[in-house]
């Protein structure tokens, strides 16, 4: 492609590719909240693609896998949210060795409600109850 920002439009239908396959090989390990945030990064990607290309039947090719991923990924937030409400969802967080910043009101805010009324924190580094007494309620 000679054209002006054609390069651009490639990398960026190159990228939007990658995010959703990701997306998928996430969602197909069931591994939903991923899956979600690559299924959003994909979409924001062939988005900007549609709005760079010309080509009109492109576009509409374009068009119809976009909604079909909107579509899984509407499918993914209702089943994370069912998860929620029915007390079963379950996520990892990794903290690199050495970081900061990383308080349990930031880690389970998005989880703190009326309906939760417990929160387990395997943590090989506490060992005694005096080491997380500051930060539990």
């Amino acid at each position: 492609m000679s054209r002006p920002g054609g390069d651009g439009t490639a990398a960026l239908e190159r990228a939007g590719a990658e995010a959703v396959k990701r997306a998928v090989a996430l969602d197909v390990a069931s591994r939903f909240q991923e899956s979600l945030v690559c299924y959003q990064e994909g979409i924001d990607l062939l988005l900007q693609v549609v709005k760079a290309t010309k080509d009109e039947a492109k576009k509409h090719r374009y068009r119809q896998k976009i909604s079909e991923y909107m579509t899984r990924a509407e499918d993914i937030k209702k089943h994370i949210e069912k998860e929620k409400q029915d007390g079963k969802y379950h996520k990892q967080i990794r903290i690199e060795e050495n970081a900061t910043g990383f308080g349990y009101e930031k880690l389970f805010h998005e989880y703190l409600s009326e309906i939760v009324s417990e929160v387990w924190v395997e943590d090989p580094y506490i060992r005694h109850i005096h080491q997380a007494s500051g930060y539990l309620v």
